[in-house]
């Protein structure tokens, strides 16, 4: 029997009950016990998801934990590791037009997926035709849209951007493209598609979309964009 060093009793530190999405509650022996719980919990994410699964969090839940992380409002929540699962076009594309910041969805795609923390989805990838004519819609897919909620703990969505650059180039290697390419303006970093080992094909200099074969009026002058691209 070990003693809680606070109270002198015999010492208690169980999970007493998870609650969806991502609630838990701590039972201890003491209030000094919870303290320090709460401290260990709130300072050390990594170390507390080892330290619920040794308590038997995954086993209890059916899922992994990855972390434990403050919600914004000062709450300790579960932030379960992020799972990609096949969504409908219509899922994801009322996903896009609800949470991305400024393009709405894509008319089509040829494949696509969503990514959800524990029962939450937190973001969509949509994959289709190449939007530039000069590729090969045999051989090549774009990117077309790729988005995650903003309404949520940000650490909630960490890395999901990269997981699904990922996916989306190893499921296009599955379906026989050459290759998959996607655009970010010059001055983004890319720091996503580089952890998910895309790299930088070409930088398209910006035009305006006024041209003498087909007018349009108010039409900026452009930003670069970088294109990306994996599977080459």
């Amino acid at each position: 029997m070990q003693v809680c060093p606070y109270c002198g009793e015999a010492e208690l530190i169980e999970i007493l009950e998870v609650w969806s999405p991502r609630d838990f509650q701590i039972e201890t022996c003491c209030y000094g016990a919870h303290e320090a719980v709460s401290e260990f919990l709130s300072e050390d994410p990594k170390g507390a998801a080892q330290w619920l699964r040794a308590k038997g969090l995954d086993d209890l839940t059916g899922r992994r934990v990855r972390r434990v992380i403050n919600d914004g409002s000062g709450q300790l929540v579960i932030d379960w590791k992020l799972t990609i699962e096949p969504v409908s076009f219509s899922t994801a594309k009322a996903f896009v037009a609800q949470h991305h910041r400024h393009c709405p969805a894509p008319a089509g795609w040829r494949f696509g997926a969503g990514i959800f923390n524990g029962e939450d989805l937190i973001g969509c990838v949509m994959v289709g035709r190449p939007v530039a004519r000069a590729f090969d819609s045999a051989r090549v897919v774009e990117v077309n849209r790729l988005c995650l909620r903003t309404d949520i703990a940000p650490d909630l969505a960490w890395n999901g951007c990269s997981q699904l650059y990922g996916w989306s180039a190893r499921e296009a290697h599955k379906r026989g493209f050459e290759k998959i390419i996607t655009y970010t303006l010059e001055s983004e970093s890319g720091v996503s598609l580089k952890a998910a080992g895309w790299t930088i094909e070409h930088t398209l200099k910006g035009r305006s979309w006024d041209t003498p074969s087909r007018r349009r009026t108010n039409a900026s002058q452009g930003v670069n964009k970088n294109r990306w691209t994996a599977l080459q």
